[in-house]
Order: structure tokens, then sequence, then C-alpha cells
């Protein structure tokens, strides 16, 4: 069954994982299937992700501690500035909420279900951003909701932030 179309004021992407290392997400245009962002995992030691603009200029990066124990991804600009952290409990089955600190913004709330990778994010008691895995697939594919205002690029690493750590375990 479809998903219904997002609320008004919002923007759809879809969200399709590319097969090879590094959990990578080509970002589509629902309508063009044009893709306006790519979010590029790196393989290695350290969880690490680039968000990338459709011209391809690094706009994120996020980083994950070392063994994640407890879990913990940063997000920094392209120049390196921190701008959020995700933290997760070090030992918790089931994943269902989850804070994100944003330096001089309110912070992020998580809910949902994690493991079934379809989650509501809110800041400030307002829905800013749903995120919404197609079961079905052959490869991982998520429908992006994001509210007007919103940044795009600081949701994709969201995405991939928690993609990661579910994978993982």
């Amino acid at each position: 069954m479809p998903l219904p179309p997002p609320p008004a004021g919002w923007s759809r992407y879809i969200l399709k994982s590319k097969f090879g290392m590094g959990r990578d997400f080509a970002v589509l245009d629902p309508d063009t299937e044009e893709q306006t962002w790519f979010v590029d995992g790196k393989v290695g030691m350290r969880p690490k992700a680039d968000v990338q603009d459709a011209a391809g200029n690094v706009v994120y990066t996020v980083t994950g501690k070392m063994f994640g124990i407890p879990k913990q991804m940063t997000i920094a600009t392209a120049d390196g500035t921190e701008v959020a952290s995700l933290r997760a409990k070090a030992f918790s089955m089931i994943k269902d909420k989850m804070t994100m600190e944003v330096p001089g913004s309110e912070p992020w709330s998580l809910e949902g279900s994690f493991i079934e990778k379809n989650y509501s994010v809110s800041a400030g008691g307002r829905h800013v951003v749903q995120i919404t895995q197609k079961w079905v697939t052959i490869r991982d594919s998520y429908t992006l909701d994001v509210a007007e205002g919103v940044d795009v690029g600081l949701a994709l690493a969201v995405v991939w932030a928690i993609d990661r750590w579910v994978e993982r375990d």
C-alpha cells in the first residue's frame, strides 16, 4: 500500500541503499527520481559517512565512536564544527527513544521502532521529520518526510546514524 502524500509544507525524499560496503544511500526526488543528495558511508573501524548535496559538496559528516560503547554519533559541518550529537543506551534490545542534542537549538526527540526503521522526530514539541522504511524491497529503501524550515542534510545524517546502529546490532 503506498504512503499517503506528505502534509502541506513538507518535502518528501526517497532513500535507496546502494550495493557495496559502507551503507551508501542515493536520495531521490520521488516525482522525478532525480538524485538530490547522496550519503556516502565509509568503511573503517569507526562508523562514518559524508552527506553530500546535489553538486557533490560535503555538507555534513557523521562520525561514530570506535566499538560503539556507549553508542554515540556526532554530526559536524564540512568545516568540522559539531552541530549535533546522538547517544543511545549501551545495551538496549529495544530502541524506541533517542535524543539528539543540537547546540543553540531545541533537542530533537526521536521516537518509534528503530528495529523496524519507522520513527518520527520532533523538536520543541513540533513534529519535524518522519522516516518510514519500505519492507518489500531488495535493497533498503526509506521514505523521508521533512517539515518546511528543517535542514534536510541534518535529517539525512540522522537517518544514516540510526540505520548504521541498527545494522550493527
